[in-house]
């Protein structure tokens, strides 16, 4: 991510989505999950639709949450 931690499965992903008015940014949240060995993005609210990590920028996502809380400290 962008402060340099590994992403793991199980991760919660804060991602950079927009600017909208008032120059006001906006994010997505996604959880990590591995599929055929590769760790991809979810939506929150389960859809099947899903992304590879490669496709994002490391600036453009940071990690939240994770099952390994030490790692985020």
């Amino acid at each position: 991510d962008k402060n340099g931690i590994e992403i793991e499965e199980f991760d919660l992903l804060k991602v950079f989505h927009f600017i909208g008015a008032r120059k006001k940014k906006h994010y997505m949240y996604k959880w990590v999950k591995k599929v055929n060995d590769k760790l991809v993005c979810f939506h929150l609210n389960g859809e099947d639709k899903y992304f590879t990590l490669l496709a994002l920028k490391n600036e453009n996502f940071e990690i939240i949450q994770s099952k390994n809380w030490k790692k985020l400290r």
